[in-house]
């Protein structure tokens, strides 16, 4: 594998990240205003209880990407592994789907709907007992095409899965308000999804059925820690959306949703850059290459850094019009701040993210889950608590206790070179969430958008000079241009 073949998986990454973000901000104001608050609120809370359920997954996806990174040239391995990690998570989908078809009742009750959309949300939370199948079926197929980088298809079913539902419960709303017709639709996505992902997998390997308790004992090996991973993922980036409905009702839950929604771009934006560091830094692991993996960290940890101070930094800064323009004046003036707290702390999320990627194919999985899993529970207890005392503004200020995932950055930074560690952190604190704080500063005293404009302008120069200085970025982006006129 050559650094550009990662380069270009990258590129592919940003495109439909791209892509995905226009569509979603020309979809999600739509979807307000022909759902309503209540049944836009309904339906987040449908699709986070699917993507809550996928903890059931036991992190199959990064340990199967992991796992055929090391055996890709071994093709009776792989489908071992293939073979094993499905058995596991068909024992898991039948265990959950179960479970949340026999408690669909109490569900539907603790989100407290109301009365006209009860029977709705009671039938739809049946349907998603069914997509749980495909769903957790999905995973380790999608684990195992990035594992041989084809991030293109990968990132197109994932813009897809994530457009369609959303498209489609704005349609069938323009037909008739049915939450039960919005879960169907659902079931047919996630469905075509899996389909795509077992197509695609039949055409880069003979697929054959060969599960082995071996395989299965060294996959579960790892997935006892990558569950408590998974589950923390899911509860910080899914749970906290159905916490919010109980404790604040499924209007406020839409608002957060919404939030929460922007906040992840800053995630996915890091994502994006650091996803093909599972495989890299396995592969680099495996052949003692340490000095190798330390040069890509650095430079990736720097671009992220980056990318989220500017992005970070401009969201917040240009909130209110952005969601004047986006949704509605008054929308913006209620929640401009709640949407900038809330960005900022994705902005953590997505500084950990190369020290996260990096250590999971590394194999440090207890490191990662049990950070992951002390930072998830911090913030959730917050959540409980500030949501009560302080509404929307105390479970956006909850988000920040995620910042306890930085100490990934520092664990990576010592494994890496003890001596450079601590400045390794704090400069990625400097790079990445300096100007995000300054942001959040400028917005709560009400500065004029004069002031927003010079901060601007200052963050856009010194990003870009940065950048540009960059040798080795601006060749294999020069590279990648040339090769697109070719």
């Amino acid at each position: 594998m050559t650094t550009n073949r990662y380069v270009k998986a990258i590129s592919y990454n940003f495109l439909y990240f791209l892509l995905s973000s226009v569509v979603y901000l020309a979809l999600t104001p739509l979807a307000i205003r022909v759902m309503g608050d209540e049944l836009y609120g309904l339906w987040s809370i449908l699709f986070a209880v699917a993507q809550f359920t996928s903890l059931g997954t036991l992190g199959i996806e990064p340990i199967v990407n992991k796992f055929a990174a090391e055996k890709a040239d071994n093709p009776a391995q792989t489908n071992r592994i293939l073979s094993s990690a499905l058995v596991i998570v068909l024992v898991m989908a039948v265990l959950l789907s179960l479970a949340v078809y026999f408690l669909r009742g109490v569900i539907a009750r603790a989100i407290n709907p109301s009365a006209a959309y009860l029977e709705q949300l009671n039938a739809a939370i049946a349907v998603y007992a069914v997509v749980i199948f495909p769903l957790f079926l999905t995973r380790v197929f999608r684990g195992f095409l990035l594992s041989r980088i084809l991030n293109r298809f990968v990132r197109l079913l994932d813009t897809l899965y994530a457009l369609l539902p959303l498209i489609g419960g704005v349609m069938i709303a323009l037909y008739d308000r049915d939450l039960f017709l919005m879960a169907l639709w659902n079931l047919v996505v996630v469905v075509g999804v899996f389909v795509a992902y077992l197509w695609k997998t039949a055409s880069v390997i003979h697929l054959e059925w060969r599960p082995d308790r071996e395989t299965m004992r060294s996959l579960l090996g790892f997935s006892g820690y990558m569950f408590l991973e998974s589950s923390a993922i899911t509860l910080f980036q899914k749970f906290d959306r159905i916490l919010v409905a109980m404790l604040l009702g499924p209007a406020a839950a839409g608002v957060y949703t919404v939030a929460s929604g922007a906040g992840s771009r800053m995630s996915s934006l890091a994502g994006n850059i650091s996803e093909v560091l599972i495989p890299y830094a396995s592969i680099k692991h495996a052949a003692r290459q340490k000095e190798s993996l330390d040069r890509t960290v650095t430079r990736l940890s720097s671009y992220v850094s980056i990318l989220n101070a500017v992005a970070g930094g401009l969201l917040i800064v240009w909130m209110k019009e952005i969601l004047s323009l986006w949704i509605s004046p008054t929308y913006a003036a209620a929640n401009h701040i709640f949407f900038g707290i809330m960005i900022a702390a994705y902005g953590v999320l997505s500084l950990s993210r190369p020290a996260h990627q990096t250590l999971i194919g590394l194999g440090m999985v207890k490191v990662t889950s049990t950070n992951y899993l002390l930072a998830t529970g911090t913030m959730l207890v917050g959540l409980y608590f500030f949501s009560r005392w302080f509404g929307l503004s105390g479970a956006a200020a909850a988000n920040a206790l995620m910042v306890l995932l930085l100490f990934l950055n520092l664990y990576l930074y010592i494994w890496l070179d003890r001596g450079k560690s601590v400045k390794r952190l704090l400069t990625d604190l400097l790079i990445g969430l300096l100007p995000l704080a300054i942001a959040l500063l400028m917005v709560s005293l009400g500065l004029s958008w004069g002031y927003r404009a010079v901060f601007s302008l200052v963050l856009l120069v010194l990003s870009a000079w940065r950048l540009l200085s960059d040798r080795y970025l601006v060749s294999q982006v020069a590279h990648l241009l040339a090769r697109g006129e070719e």
